[in-house]
């Protein structure tokens, strides 16, 4: 599906991938505003996955928190791409006070906050920055103990996204960290885009590569095991980022 590869980043143009940046969002929001707002959409119709996704991920943060010995704060978390809330309420809100949410529809962060206000939790969910996590503007202070960004990354190309973690670097506590849960082709396997929604799908080389660039170091690499689930999946792997 892919051209041949500059370096360890993606080529400059890959199968069905736009040139112009708000053509591919425009893409990507019809995609998902076509779409019912269910955890059907948002696990691409593997809803069998939402469950093991979320103890995997708790065991993650239950990891990173046993690991930083009360280093690693739980008062503030920013969640970048929360479609309708499933990991913000399944996953983040066990953890963290206040979370902030970030997603390309305002219906899917008024979904999310819906959920809270459902139960009398509305202080948990903070600042909503609707649009483009390529167009975050995020005050430049430390706040963030973690910042959470699953299956929301590929929406970047490489250059971008480089921008993007220098900026959200900027936002975090001392010993703060980067969370990366994403689609990884298997190793030795060419990168993909899906031209359906506009996504990349990197390499491990070429993650490790963009959190280089961004003055990120990975202090994580660990294979979800989501695709044991559901073997039409592809490999996922997560990524712990932290500032060098």
């Amino acid at each position: 599906m892919s051209k041949k590869k500059e370096s360890s980043e993606l080529p400059l143009r890959m199968e069905g991938e736009r040139e112009d940046v708000q053509e591919r969002q425009t893409i990507t929001k019809d995609y998902y505003s076509s779409r019912p707002k269910t955890f059907d959409t948002m696990l691409g119709g593997y809803t069998q996955v939402h469950d093991p996704d979320i103890q995997e991920s708790s065991q993650l943060i239950q990891t990173l928190m046993k690991q930083f010995s009360g280093k690693l704060g739980s008062s503030y978390c920013l969640e970048l791409g929360c479609g309708i809330g499933r990991v913000t309420k399944s996953l983040l809100s066990r953890y963290f006070d206040h979370i902030d949410i970030n997603d390309l529809l305002e219906e899917y962060c008024q979904q999310t906050r819906a959920l809270f206000e459902e139960n009398d939790e509305k202080d948990k969910i903070g600042q909503a920055f609707v649009g483009s996590i390529g167009n975050l503007q995020l005050e430049n202070f430390p706040k963030y103990d973690v910042i959470w960004a699953q299956w929301v990354l590929g929406y970047l190309n490489g250059d971008d996204l480089v921008q993007l973690l220098r900026k959200l670097k900027s936002t975090l506590k001392k010993n703060g960290l980067i969370v990366i849960k994403d689609n990884c082709v298997a190793n030795g396997q060419e990168p993909e885009f899906d031209p359906d929604d506009q996504y990349y799908v990197r390499t491990g080389e070429q993650f490790y590569d963009i959190a280089h660039r961004a003055g990120l170091t990975v202090i994580k690499d660990q294979r979800s095991k989501l695709k044991q689930i559901v073997r039409e999946l592809l490999p996922i792997r997560i990524f712990v980022l932290a500032v060098k």
